[in-house]
C-alpha cells in the first residue's frame, strides 16, 4: 500500500496514536496541528486523502476544505465534535467525501478510509453486457474508464469528486428510473457508515450545481417526493 494520508487536527495525542495505528495499517501518515501546517504539507500529487478536523486553531476546517476543493478532488474525511446535521450537510456541499463526529473509534476511522479509497480506486464498472466505456446525456459526456465529465458545448472538464462520480454513474446507469435515497446510501457508503438522508440530498445539489445548465427550469436530476431522485435524460452508451 502506498497511500498517504494528511491528518489535520489540533489534538497532538489524537494525532500521534493515529499516525501509528494507521500505519500499522499500511498508510503513510502526516499530521498536522493547523490549517497553516495543513497547506504547507498537501501535496495535489501524492496526498491520496486528507483526514481534516473543523475546529483548527487559526482557521475553519470548512475553508480548507474549500482552498482544497478549488485545486483538487482530493477525498476529505471531515471530523467534528459538533454532531449538527448542518455541519455535515455544508461539509458535504463542499464536497467532503464523509463526515464523523468525535468521539469516534479508530477502527471505524479506519473502515471509512478504507472505504474512500476503495472507491477511488476501484476499477469502473460499465454494465457487463456491454461492456460500456462511456455515456452521453444532456449535452455531456460520462467516461467510466478516466471518471471524467466533459460539457460537449465547449469540451469542458467538469470536476466530480469520488462521491460525486459514484453517485451519477448509479443515476446514469438507471436513468428514467427512480433511485431511492437507500439504493444511493449503499452505493456511495456501502455498509461502512451510517449517515442521515439529507446527507443524499447534499451530494445532489451539489452535483446539480455542476451539471445544469445556467437558468434550467428543470434540473436533469429531478426530486420524486418520498421515494428518491432520477435522471431525467436520454442516455447513449458506447
Amino acid at each position: 500500500m502506498d497511500q498517504a494520508i494528511l491528518i489535520v487536527d489540533d489534538d497532538m495525542q489524537l494525532t500521534s496514536f493515529l499516525s501509528r495505528f494507521l500505519g500499522k495499517h499500511g498508510y503513510k501518515v502526516q499530521t498536522a496541528a493547523s490549517g497553516g501546517q495543513a497547506r504547507a504539507l498537501y501535496n495535489i500529487h501524492s496526498t491520496s486523502l486528507i483526514v481534516l478536523d473543523l475546529n483548527l486553531p487559526d482557521v475553519d476546517g470548512f475553508d480548507i476544505a474549500k482552498e482544497i476543493r478549488t485545486q483538487a478532488q482530493t477525498p476529505i474525511i471531515m471530523l467534528s465534535a459538533r454532531n449538527e446535521v448542518f455541519d455535515r450537510i455544508v461539509g458535504l456541499e463542499l464536497g467532503a467525501d464523509d463526515y464523523l463526529t468525535k468521539p469516534y473509534e479508530p477502527r471505524e476511522l479506519l473502515a471509512r478510509i478504507k472505504a474512500v479509497l476503495r472507491r477511488l480506486d476501484s476499477a469502473p464498472e460499465p454494465q457487463k453486457e456491454q461492456n460500456f466505456q462511456r455515456a452521453h446525456f444532456a449535452g455531456l459526456e460520462l467516461d467510466f474508464v478516466t471518471r471524467g465529465l466533459r460539457n460537449n458545448a465547449d469540451q469542458r472538464a467538469i470536476p466530480l469528486t469520488g462521491a460525486e462520480f459514484t453517485l451519477l454513474k448509479a443515476l446514469v446507469h438507471k436513468a428514467g428510473q427512480i433511485l431511492g435515497r437507500d439504493q444511493i446510501m449503499s452505493e456511495l457508503y456501502g455498509n461502512s457508515v451510517a449517515i442521515t438522508d439529507r446527507a443524499v440530498d447534499a451530494h445532489v445539489s451539489r452535483l446539480r450545481r455542476k451539471i445544469d445548465p445556467e437558468n434550467a427550469s428543470n434540473s436533469v436530476i429531478q426530486s420524486v417526493r418520498s421515494e428518491g431522485y432520477v435522471l431525467a435524460a436520454e442516455v447513449e452508451f458506447q
